[in-house]
């Protein structure tokens, strides 16, 4: 009897990824009248793998400057850092794992402590919108409140 192949396929088993680490490995940071900065160079590492990164914030608003394009491990996972508000991920991931590791920009640099999108502390928005709130409710008392006494006086 002949044996015919029909298919074949190639099949790749994975597991768990590694536990992964992200460091901080130098901190500049400028404050002026003008302008204040930070720089933050940073490292994502595995057991068998890293990924170099620098983010950049300016006027309180960062941005990622190389290391943007994820990193495909030996074991076929991959490891990508990234921005995300004041959070600088590191991530680690196959088809079936992840693990993630985390800083936030404000512990480097506190000049942005506070800064909008921080989920630390109250946006600056938010106060906007409260004080603009509380504005708006005094004026108008006001005026129905000077309404109201002429419309006493008139009365008298």
């Amino acid at each position: 009897m002949r044996h015919k192949l029909l298919a074949e396929y190639k099949v790749t088993v994975q597991g768990p990824v590694s536990p992964v680490e992200l460091t901080v490995d130098s901190v500049d940071s400028v404050v002026s009248r003008s302008s204040d900065s930070c720089n933050l160079t940073v490292t994502c590492s595995t057991q068998h793998s890293h990924i170099n990164s620098t983010f950049r914030c300016v006027s309180r608003s960062c941005s990622q400057e190389g290391g943007e394009r994820p990193e495909l491990t030996t074991s076929g996972a991959s490891l990508h850092v990234y921005l995300v508000y004041d959070l600088i991920i590191c991530k680690h991931s196959n088809q079936v794992n992840w693990t993630k590791d985390f800083k936030r920009i404000e512990h480097f640099c506190p000049q942005y402590a506070g800064s909008e999108g921080s989920s630390a502390g109250t946006s600056v928005y938010l106060v906007k919108m409260v004080v603009f709130s509380v504005g708006l409710i005094i004026m108008v008392s006001a005026v129905i409140t000077v309404h109201l006494m002429e419309k006493f006086k008139k009365h008298k």
